[in-house]
């Protein structure tokens, strides 16, 4: 069998998560990705990724649709600001180009749904970026729920904290002090949180919601307290908050008919039975698996040169956004809010 040729690859946006993308190109292997051009609406931040990347000034464009309309480029990597996502993915599709994206899927659902359709109508991949989609334990549990290893869900609970940190560089990029997102920072993180509760838990039908803000650098609220029905219509809890002094803890418990599932982070399990007494959890460990954004690209890769299928769907995309949106209109509103659909 011929060896394929490494997918060649083009950068839009430069900022911060940019160089996260190409430390993580450079992981997977030059076999399976090239980086070949980026684009950037400063030319400085681009010559400066370009640098980084080992690009010449010809591979620097500072336009990402000419980027996109280059004939030797067989991805695009969109790392920009939510709200340009339709547009560059709209580019993208009509140019025939597989693409990546960053999450969340898009700063509103009316976007959210165009993205969707859209992924639905094209001959390409078109990926969303959720790395946390791709954390191998993670991925381990969702299978052995779905199974019906705890048998079916009665009760979670689940706790999301991160420690405030005002020297955090994430804080300062433009788009985050004015967001055009529901929630802002706070939905920006909490969708990765989605990317492992959805696998494990199924789909959220409909959440009632409380928010606090606390510190100005979040520019919104902060902290949101969850009360969830899901699809199955068993019920929950999940706490979210940018707030915590010095903890960075995720822990979801969920309670079965046949036992209970405790997670910790994406890498400490625990499984009870019936009657609450420890079991084996060597079935969850994915020994050598590649995680986060290098778990991402290498299933990307697989996906455009293998036809297999992607980690996270457009579609549960759009559930992600589509729960934060509802949680904020029920703690404007003070009620109990149906999680929007496609």
């Amino acid at each position: 069998m011929a060896t394929q040729a490494p997918i060649r690859v083009g950068i839009v946006g430069t900022g911060i998560f940019a160089y996260r993308h190409l430390r993580a190109y450079r992981a997977v292997g030059a076999d399976k990705f090239v980086v070949v051009a980026c684009a950037n609406r400063s030319k400085d931040k681009a010559l400066k990724f370009a640098q980084e990347a080992g690009l010449s000034e010809q591979a620097v464009y500072t336009d990402p649709k000419d980027l996109i309309a280059q004939p030797d480029i067989d991805l695009i990597d969109v790392v920009l600001p939510i709200q340009f996502n339709r547009d560059i993915l709209e580019a993208c599709a009509a140019a025939g180009k597989h693409v990546i994206f960053e999450k969340p899927i898009a700063a509103d659902l009316d976007d959210a749904r165009a993205i969707v359709k859209l992924g639905q109508s094209t001959n390409t991949v078109m990926a969303l970026a959720e790395n946390w989609s791709y954390h191998p334990k993670v991925q381990a549990v969702a299978e052995f729920v779905r199974q019906g290893g705890i048998g079916n869900i009665v009760n979670f609970t689940y706790d999301s904290a991160r420690p405030y940190n005002p020297d955090s560089p994430y804080h300062g990029t433009a788009w985050r002090q004015n967001p055009q997102h529901p929630g802002g920072y706070l939905s920006d993180g909490i969708v990765h949180d989605m990317a492992h509760l959805i696998p494990i838990l199924g789909r959220f039908e409909s959440v009632s919601a409380l928010t606090t803000k606390t510190h100005k650098v979040h520019v919104v609220e902060d902290s949101l307290a969850t009360t969830i029905r899901l699809a199955t219509g068993a019920i929950g809890v999940a706490n979210f908050t940018f707030c915590a002094s010095g903890v960075k803890r995720m822990l979801l418990e969920v309670h079965g008919s046949k036992g209970t599932l405790r997670m910790i982070n994406d890498d400490e399990i625990e499984l009870l039975d019936e009657r609450g007494q420890p079991l084996p959890v060597a079935q969850f460990e994915r020994p050598g698996a590649l995680s986060d954004v290098e778990g991402e690209l290498a299933n990307l890769h697989d996906v455009i040169r293998g036809g297999a299928s992607l980690g996270v769907s457009l579609d549960e995309g759009f559930h992600h956004l589509a729960f934060i949106v509802a949680a904020l209109e029920s703690a404007e509103s003070g009620r109990h809010v149906k999680v929007p659909t496609v």
